[in-house]
């Protein structure tokens, strides 16, 4: 999808552990009631997280969606856990269904978590709060392992420092590859707001 030069959108990393599915206890296999099916905007996405409360690590899950990045449907299947959150290995933009391959012991939630991972755009403007020790902003194409993040910011150790970004002219490309994507990683950041166009 083509944007606009000037046609910019913003992005915090965050999580939400039952964005997808609201805490149920399934008495059988099947499809679970999704209550949502995309965290946002531009096709940004995060990986799905399942969370349980007993000991479900003999049951599957099986997610359904299209990767940050992509235009087509994946399947991916990702076993349960012990009184844990385990995740999917795709980052998903979009989730159109999540089965479970048997009735589960506890109640569960899925949601989503971990690094947040962007589509290809440009990234124009950067937001952040530290933390009280130093730390670092990186954003590294997924597909263009090993090359070097596309940006990479130091920040500061200080609970109270807030800074920002702008870049010049077109801003850093991020997501290059076909079907490319890029993660965003925090390290002792406590907030990051991203413009993007």
């Amino acid at each position: 999808m083509a944007t606009q030069q000037y046609d910019v959108w913003s992005v915090s990393p965050k999580a939400d552990a039952d964005f997808y599915v609201v805490s149920v206890t399934p008495s059988g296999a099947g499809a679970l009631g999704l209550v949502a099916n995309t965290p946002g905007i531009n096709g940004y996405g995060y990986k799905v997280s399942i969370t349980s409360v007993a000991d479900e690590t003999t049951k599957n899950f099986t997610i359904t969606g299209i990767p940050v990045g992509s235009t087509q449907s994946v399947t991916e299947v990702v076993a349960g856990g012990n009184n844990t959150t385990v995740y999917s290995t795709n980052y998903f933009a979009t989730v159109t269904s999540i089965t479970v391959s048997a009735a589960t012991a506890g109640a569960i939630t899925v949601g989503y978590g971990g690094a947040l991972a962007l589509p290809r755009c440009r990234i124009k403007g950067v937001y952040y709060v530290g933390a009280s020790s130093a730390g670092s902003i990186s954003i590294s194409d997924a597909n263009s392992s090993p090359l070097p993040p596309r940006l990479f910011m130091d920040t500061p150790g200080s609970v109270t420092s807030a800074n920002s970004l702008y870049m010049a002219a077109e801003g850093v490309l991020v997501g290059q590859a076909q079907y490319g994507y890029a993660v965003v990683t925090l390290d002792q950041v406590t907030k990051v707001t991203l413009i993007c166009g």
